[in-house]
């Protein structure tokens, strides 16, 4: 054993990271998990990153964050979980506007809502941004997907 020996004050056993590495469903949390359950049961900070397919330094990043404040303060820095994100390109009545016409079907896809934007506001959207803007405030449902051929008019 190189280095010196890991030294954390665990509150969850072995079994607890165990089931929760288990359950989670994303893959984020789910890396971070197993890595905490396998230090928890006695591997080592090298074995664990290889293990989840990590550097070792990132490994030793989540150690010092659950020292600080436990599992919640690892799994809250995961990308997606309670963060942020970039800001829309577009405000907020722009979205509303856009989510608007889109629920009214005055876009048939995903590209008309891209050009749209792109004429009325001047704010560009790739396709598949465009589309998860749309997804997340449940307007995409209404739009038909465009066909692999169909490109977006610049």
């Amino acid at each position: 054993m190189r280095g010196r020996p890991l030294v954390v004050e665990w509150t969850e056993s072995p079994e607890a990271l165990q089931a929760l590495y288990e359950r989670e469903r994303n893959g984020h949390r789910r890396a971070r998990l197993q890595a905490l359950w396998l230090l928890r049961s006695g591997a080592s900070i090298g074995e664990a990153g290889r293990a989840v397919g990590v550097d070792y330094r990132t490994v030793q990043r989540w150690v010092s964050w659950y020292r600080q404040g436990g599992l919640d303060a690892v799994l809250l820095r995961t990308p997606g979980y309670a963060a942020p994100g970039r800001p829309s390109r577009l405000t907020e009545s722009q979205i509303a506007d856009l989510v608007g016409r889109s629920r009214n079907g005055q876009f048939r896809t995903v590209s008309e809502a891209v050009n749209w934007s792109a004429q009325t506001y001047g704010v560009t959207y790739t396709y598949t941004g465009m589309y998860a803007l749309l997804g997340r405030r449940g307007a995409d449902q209404t739009l038909h997907q465009a066909s692999r051929n169909e490109t977006v008019e610049e």
